[in-house]
């Protein structure tokens, strides 16, 4: 399939007017009683008072006819949102649609705090609002319904609909990765006003709220999550597609007293997106709500900011959004890209499993390549995207490619007569460990109802990793505890928060490099608003071992600044010092064997042997896995 079968589009599907509590569109005349900063050229439209109702009309025709955008929805929060007002809603999507020139979609935000802010679009206007609480609560009170519940109702109701995170990371409303739906969750929002939130530290990240590691949209797509991605404003101004923000609001919560130490950034008022609003540009055969819907689920999107470019991108004649499915683990990408803007390009990168594999670099107006991957997978599923930069600070992403590899052979292990014998793999070199004792040292769980305070660290035994080290925090009162753990012989590892505040500033944070080294600053029982009602909180670390070198954490942990040695046990034993080591594997007595497989090799087991690894052993869709044989 050729991109030159479909027209680009430019739309804003992430807008709010002054239905949203938080809208800040002209019109809006209690601002004037609130803390906030404005442009003075519209000093006159806040003077004058209008229905809330009309910002509607105001946003839809400035999309179509200032921004020139082929395609908007307004999306307001759905736990204000009366049935009549959902009703209005549906009604003026209704009536702006223009087949060909201009389309809406009904749609609004699932505003929900404990799991995360997702916009849910429909193809029909006839569909029921399903509200993350019920209307009438507030969801910084309660939990309410989870993404699940969401998916469940649009089932039951026979919706078309496609439901689309935005803004993962930021502490305020972090989503909830736990859950997610390939048939609604087809696409994540990567830049919008609040900024860009494609990996943890990238040079436009959101500084109006704390960001939690891990929780970005390069980390969803390496759970295997296979989303597409867009661009969205999230303006609350009623300028759409605009540069322009006429209205800065204060960012500083009220009740707000404390900074944590962790915190890269802080903004007394909400600061906005330096490049404007995100955008979603999409490749659909017309300007239609059945193909622009057709090309948003297809994932035939891709995301800018700041600029209006074309992005083609595609791997041997799929589109980006596809998903190819080869049976020759020997199969090379051939990778074409091609990129055209009225700015200078200044660099176009590829980017493989979170990684830039290939760039070329300007400044110009058009870069175009091809490339091939030679890289033998070492994986099944693997995805690539597109990144572009332009000289003006212009950004786009395009939607990724994930190739699936059927026919990755997994190694064969048997033990016959004391002898391990290894055949087929498409891994040729492996390593066979051979050991008297269980290799991997996982601990019992404390039982923490035992215990008033402290900190309490041990491992457990996980299916999709080695091992999860697992680190909880408990006090009855508030008390602050803060930490440092460094992590040497792992392969791959990803951290969990556990009963995190969920707070623009101020709340529970932890700050992770990547590479092994892991920072926090948590408050059990700090009650910073209803949903933080837990005396526990923690971090569970999902390491997945490389066997060649011993694993080993090195921890610093801290209770109101002081380091208390006699309240921080490993698997239920005080530590005698801190800092103090956690042993979670080691090589010592081990007997290792480098293997390079051809087709069939058999080894001698030693005697005394109970335990055998090998690694890595098989694939799995992100990483390789080892597999560990109990030897009778």
């Amino acid at each position: 399939m050729k991109y030159s079968k479909f027209k680009l589009l430019f739309g804003d599907i992430h807008c709010h007017s002054n239905l949203s509590l938080c809208g800040v569109c002209r019109g809006k005349k209690d601002l004037l009683e609130k803390d906030f900063y404005f442009h003075g050229s519209i000093l006159r439209d806040y003077f004058e008072e209008k229905d809330a109702y009309e910002s509607v009309d105001l946003l839809y025709e400035y999309a179509r006819d200032k921004a020139k955008l082929d395609f908007a929805a307004i999306t307001d929060h759905d736990f204000s949102m009366t049935d009549e007002m959902w009703a209005f809603i549906r009604r003026k999507a209704s009536e702006w649609y223009s087949p060909g020139k201009f389309t809406t979609f009904s749609a609004y935000e699932w505003t929900s705090y404990a799991y995360g802010h997702r916009n849910v679009y429909f193809l029909t206007d006839d569909k029921p609002i399903f509200r993350c609480v019920n209307y009438g609560k507030y969801p910084s009170s309660t939990k309410g319904y989870s993404p699940a519940d969401l998916w469940s109702f649009l089932r039951k109701v026979e919706a078309k609909a496609i439901t689309i995170p935005h803004h993962p990371s930021i502490t305020q409303f972090p989503v909830d990765w736990s859950y997610y739906d390939p048939e609604f969750d087809r696409l994540v929002e990567i830049a919008s006003i609040w900024g860009v939130f494609e990996y943890y530290g990238n040079p436009v990240y959101c500084m109006s709220s704390d960001n939690l590691p891990r929780f970005f949209v390069v980390d969803a797509l390496e759970k295997g999550y296979r989303l597409g991605i867009i661009g969205g404003g999230d303006t609350h101004d009623c300028y759409p597609g605009s540069p322009f923000r006429p209205v800065i609001i204060k960012n500083r919560p009220p009740q707000m007293k404390y900074l944590n130490s962790l915190t890269t950034g802080f903004v007394e008022y909400f600061l906005y997106n330096p490049f404007g609003a995100g955008l979603a540009a999409v490749y659909a055969e017309h300007n239609t709500r059945e193909d622009i819907f057709r090309a948003l689920y297809e994932r035939r999107a891709y995301a800018v900011l700041g600029t209006r470019l074309r992005l083609e991108f595609s791997i041997d004649d799929y589109l980006m959004g596809s998903e190819i499915k080869v049976s020759d683990p020997n199969y090379k990408p051939e990778i074409s890209v091609r990129v055209e803007s009225d700015e200078p390009i200044d660099k176009v990168e590829l980017i493989r499993n979170g990684k830039a594999i290939y760039r070329e670099y300007g400044p110009r107006r058009a870069i175009s390549f091809k490339y091939i991957d030679e890289e033998k997978p070492c994986r099944r599923l693997n995805y690539y995207y597109v990144r572009v930069l332009e000289r003006t600070g212009g950004r786009a992403w395009s939607s990724p490619i994930w190739i699936y590899y059927t026919g990755l052979r997994d190694l064969i292990a048997e033990v016959k007569l004391r002898k391990l014998v290894l055949r087929l793999g498409d891994m040729r070199e492996v390593e066979v460990f051979f050991s008297k004792t269980k290799p991997i040292r996982t601990m019992k769980p404390p039982n923490l109802s035992n215990y008033s305070r402290g900190s309490f660290f041990w491992i457990e035994e996980t299916k999709d990793y080695s091992v999860v080290l697992k680190a909880r925090f408990k006090s009855y009162e508030p008390v602050n505890f803060k930490g440092r753990l460094k992590i040497s012989g792992f392969d791959t590892y990803t951290v969990e928060p556990v009963n995190f505040a969920i707070w623009k500033y101020g709340g529970d944070l932890f700050r992770d490099n990547y590479a092994g080294i892991i920072e926090w600053d948590v408050t059990p029982s700090s009650n910073l608003n209803l949903l933080d009602t837990s005396s526990v909180k923690g971090l569970d670390i999902h390491i997945q071992l490389n066997y060649r070198e011993d694993c080993i954490a090195e921890v610093e942990a801290y209770q109101n600044g002081l380091k208390v040695p006699g309240e921080t046990h490993v698997n239920g034993i005080k530590v005698p010092k801190i800092p103090f080591k956690i042993v979670i594997y080691s090589r010592k007595d081990l007997k290792t064997h480098k293997i390079y497989l051809t087709n069939e090799k058999t080894i001698k087991i030693p005697a005394d042997t109970k335990y055998c690894i090998i690694y890595p052993a098989y694939f799995t869709k992100t990483k390789l896995k080892e597999a560990i044989l109990s030897i009778q």
